[in-house]
């Protein structure tokens, strides 16, 4: 191998822990006052949302890639917040799609609605119109939105919005303890930077990390083979 692969190997594998000394708490991330009991089989990641929010919108395809990448043992979920006036009902749409089954195939088709096809929402009526598209009536998704499903849901949703302390679009909590906002980094992907530091910390303690560290051996060995070639 030659000198000039040796050291910049050297480099690449010094790099991973420094890069993850960077982030800092009380800078990059907040300890929540008052942790949920988290899981001891996963690590919950949990995205603080709202669907007429910009920064949302242009988070989506960042946030998108990530959840593709994660191990088995990390849950992501969503958390429709309602900070502004009138977002309560697209919380209700959210929760609404969720009970019928179709919010994964309309998350995206509502933030195009919102933002790309800039549609002019004002009821409920006009939000249940977007869903359309995916096989379910106005009526029928109206109605399902006045189910006890989606009132213990909406419930439930103001709960957890006050006990995180989300003040603010989108906000991203670890664990039910750690809170990380953009306006601490300089761009969306080290945000998930430090979200990947925090959730291979919560891992580490759980004892989570043996199945990606099987994984991540097999990368090096081949990276290593390649290299020799």
């Amino acid at each position: 191998m030659s000198k000039v692969v040796t050291v910049f190997l050297a480099a690449l594998f010094l790099s991973a822990p420094l890069a993850a000394e960077q982030f800092v708490e009380g800078t990059h991330f907040e300890r929540i006052g008052s942790p949920a009991s988290a899981p001891s089989d996963r690590v919950e990641v949990i995205e603080a949302f709202a669907y007429p929010c910009p920064a949302c919108r242009n988070f989506f395809p960042h946030i998108s890639q990530w959840e593709k990448r994660q191990p088995e043992y990390v849950d992501f979920d969503r958390l429709p917040i309602a900070l502004q006036q009138g977002w309560d009902m697209f919380a209700r749409a959210y929760y609404t799609a969720e009970v019928m089954g179709i919010n994964e195939d309309a998350h995206e088709a509502v933030f195009k609605a919102l933002h790309d096809e800039r549609r002019n929402i004002r009821s409920f009526q006009d939000i249940a119109g977007i869903y359309s598209q995916f096989d379910v009536t106005a009526e029928a998704f109206i109605s399902t939105s006045e189910s006890f499903a989606v009132d213990s849901r909406m419930r439930r949703n103001r709960s957890e919005t006050m006990r995180l302390g989300v003040r603010q679009t989108p906000t991203m909590v670890v664990q039910g303890k750690w809170r990380l906002s953009p306006g601490n980094f300089n761009s969306y992907d080290q945000m998930l930077e430090a979200i990947d530091y925090l959730v291979a910390r919560e891992a580490a303690a759980l004892g989570l990390e043996e199945d990606a560290s099987d994984e991540v051996a097999a990368a090096d060995e081949t990276a290593h083979e390649t290299v020799s070639e």
